[in-house]
């Protein structure tokens, strides 16, 4: 049986914040400004341990709320209320 990780990205949520998660190339992270937690994804497993996780520099979280479509400023998805 084949598994689709993109299945597994829309039921994820940070494990510190609760917010939503982008997939950045083999990681997942937090939407929220605050937080910019990054979880790892090994053998397309994600790591939602916190004691794992890392916390993105601000300039570094802007660059990938920009690549997947989200406002730099504020992580919520452009075009959304």
């Amino acid at each position: 049986m084949s598994f689709d990780p993109k299945l597994l990205d829309k039921i994820l949520v940070c494990t510190k914040c609760r917010s939503s998660l982008v997939r950045d190339g083999e990681a997942l992270v937090c939407v929220t400004r605050d937080c910019r937690r990054r979880f790892s994804i090994q053998h397309e497993i994600p790591n939602m341990l916190m004691e794992e996780a890392a916390v993105v520099p601000d300039a570094e979280w802007s660059t990938m709320m920009v690549r997947a479509g989200r406002d730099p400023a504020t992580g919520t998805q452009i075009g959304s209320p």
